[in-house]
């Protein structure tokens, strides 16, 4: 399977979960339009400079389109919306003209009044035609390793409803683009900047729409404020550009949670890891570059974590962020970010990211799970 094969792939795996929502016929549909002027954070040497024209890497505009879907008629439910997007960032061609396409999921966080809220966004994809690191052509470019990148994007806005149709958003968006160590190099790349958007609603009936937010949202009777989440995931990544090879790795996830409301959950997750990549013993005796490595017993590849998880609970999506820490073969302090993606109402697909000590980025999570609970 190629690189690139395997990113599609893993949009065809987000996709399913938000196609499963649209046919519901009290949906308000919704196209939205933005810009985000950003700069670009100088995190490694090429974007300060290091690179064949000189040039610092210091800005970039993001330019989006999004069709989204929101229930209506549910008032214990968040005005909350997903769906679908696609884009263009524009920055240094050094680094190319990249594509995003991304599933996008959003809701208001507290409403001031009828008229204006703090919304929160999320975006997860993929963004196509980078140009990527080559050991000869391009081998200073250690900012992507590949023409093809995961994008993860998050913007918090203020929201003023300018009528049935339309709205208007004000606010903030932080992007990042990087291939989870599928290929190597990948120190990724970060923007924040100012972001602006219209959107347009095609059936919006404004006394159909929940008034309730993240803060406000119902809070949920005693005899159903406990879930538990199982998640079965594995992943794949490169662990370095002198290791030629790909290593697998495989986990599992129970999560307890407890319900603050209808959008805002905590809890807690016991977590176990089988990492192919970790102890291992390299030999660059003969001074190739190409090193060789002795794999350890497989003791040394299993740990056991847990973590504090949060999550906020909007029909369709799920996203949840946790940090824990793992010991057993290896020991190390952990961070997830995932996106659990309702297909029924017990059954979830589940895209998620790992770093360990809370910058180094170290794999994809893809998996299933079963929520137990109401």
């Amino acid at each position: 399977m190629t690189f690139s094969l395997r990113h599609t792939c893993i949009l065809l795996f987000l996709l399913v979960g938000s196609v499963a929502a649209m046919g519901d016929t009290t949906l308000v549909h919704r196209v939205e339009a933005d810009v985000v002027p950003s700069r670009v954070i100088p995190t490694n040497r090429y974007l300060r400079g290091a690179n064949p024209r000189g040039e610092r890497i210091n800005s970039s505009m993001l330019m989006r389109l999004k069709y989204t879907l929101q229930q209506a008629g549910d008032t214990d439910a968040v005005a909350a919306y997903h769906g679908l997007g696609v884009g263009l960032m524009l920055t240094n061609r050094q680094l190319g003209t990249p594509l995003m396409a991304y599933v996008v999921q959003g809701a208001p966080i507290v409403n001031f009044s009828d008229k204006v809220s703090l919304n929160y966004e999320l975006h997860l994809g993929l963004s196509f035609g980078w140009k990527a690191y080559e050991e000869v052509e391009n081998e200073d470019n250690h900012v992507v390793g590949s023409p093809v990148n995961a994008y993860i994007g998050a913007d918090v806005f203020f929201r003023f409803v300018l009528g049935r149709r339309w709205d208007l958003n004000i606010g903030m968006g932080f992007a990042h683009f990087s291939n989870a160590n599928l290929r190597m190099p990948n120190e990724g790349i970060n923007n924040i900047g100012a972001r602006l958007s219209a959107a347009y609603y095609f059936n919006r009936d404004l006394q159909t729409i929940s008034r309730a937010s993240v803060f406000s949202a119902p809070v949920v009777p005693h005899g159903h404020r406990w879930t538990t989440d199982v998640v079965l995931y594995g992943g794949w990544k490169k662990k370095s550009l002198v290791l030629p090879y790909g290593f697998g790795l495989a986990g599992f996830q129970v999560s307890p949670m407890y319900s603050v409301n209808r959008a805002f959950a905590v809890g807690a997750s016991l977590d176990g890891v089988y990492d192919h990549s970790v102890n291992l013993t390299t030999d660059d005796a003969d001074g190739d570059r190409k090193l060789e490595y002795e794999q350890p017993s497989w003791t040394k590849q299993v740990a056991i974590g847990l973590q504090a998880r949060a999550e906020l609970t909007m029909p369709v999506f799920r996203a949840s962020c946790g940090i824990g820490h793992y010991v057993g073969g290896f020991s190390t302090f952990y961070e997830t970010l995932a996106l659990k993606i309702d297909v029924s109402r017990h059954f979830f697909l589940n895209v998620g990211y790992c770093l360990y000590n809370y910058n180094y980025t170290n794999n994809l999570m893809l998996g299933i799970g079963y929520r137990f609970g109401s």
